[in-house]
């Protein structure tokens, strides 16, 4: 492989009901290609999630006045994301090889994405952007926990990698924090700062990368390594409640995950 260029965008909104709208959108270069890709996953609260898969190139996501707003012809799509708090930036991995940064765009936003006709999911949302300069299966982890929590008055993001390499990188309401624990159920913060309690999860997407995100490429195995196939990920949305000490609870909603390499 002469080179490895990823650029990965996520927005995601959700309603007070359950119902999720997640954007990816992401440009690959890979060994002298260049890839577009996108996809849309859709989920309401009764239904289980439909997705929709493009290599297309899409509409861009676009800044202005503190606002993100994307459109897609071709799925009669848009989005909006807009109040957008404080941004952060952390480089989570870097070496002679290549380097992660992340970009937490938007931790808490107002949102809306409307497909067609239909309803438009109305909620609290999260923009994020990730730029990796190494292919993913050189990534020196085993197990990846990711998160967000938002609602009107707070924004909670957690990134926590295991492995070779050991990274945990935690957000709330815009400052670094670290943590005692994460876990599927919970997120306890360090010194008895809050925890959040992950609660009622459904099921947005379970399967290996090669079965889900990556199936849409064409001649798949030419393309990745079984070690990129192989990676399983866990997606769930969570009724959640954030608890500090002498405040009031703090409920809303959370989308976390779990990806473990093989």
């Amino acid at each position: 492989m002469s080179a490895f260029e990823l650029l990965k965008w996520y927005a995601d909104c959700v309603s007070e009901r359950g119902d999720v709208a997640i954007l990816y959108q992401a440009k690959l270069c890979l060994g002298g290609r260049s890839i577009d890709y996108q996809s849309l996953l859709l989920k309401d609260r009764d239904s289980p999630a439909s997705i929709q898969y493009s290599l297309r190139r899409g509409s861009p996501l676009s800044f202005e006045d503190r606002r993100i707003e994307w459109q897609s012809p071709q799925w009669k799509a848009r989005g909006k994301w807009s109040d957008l708090g404080a941004a952060h930036c952390e480089m989570l991995y870097e070496s002679d090889s290549g380097a992660l940064e992340w970009n937490c765009i938007a931790p808490r936003a107002a949102s809306s994405m409307q497909i067609g006709s239909s309803n438009p999911c109305q909620g609290w949302g999260y923009a994020e952007q990730l730029r990796l300069s190494l292919p993913p299966w050189r990534l020196p982890i085993r197990r990846l926990r990711w998160g967000r929590f938002v609602n009107a008055s707070d924004a909670l993001v957690w990134i926590d990698w295991s492995g070779p390499y050991n990274k945990q990188v935690v957000y709330l309401n815009g400052s670094p924090i670290p943590a005692e624990s994460i876990n599927d159920e919970e997120v306890v913060l360090a010194d008895g700062k809050a925890t959040l309690k992950l609660e009622d999860k459904q099921v947005i997407r379970d399967g290996k990368l090669g079965a889900t995100a990556l199936s849409v490429f064409p001649r798949l195995s030419n393309t990745f390594p079984a070690a990129v196939l192989d990676i399983r990920e866990c997606k769930w949305l969570s009724r959640a409640v954030l608890r500090r000490h002498g405040c009031p609870d703090s409920a809303g909603m959370a989308i976390h995950e779990v990806v473990q390499w093989p």
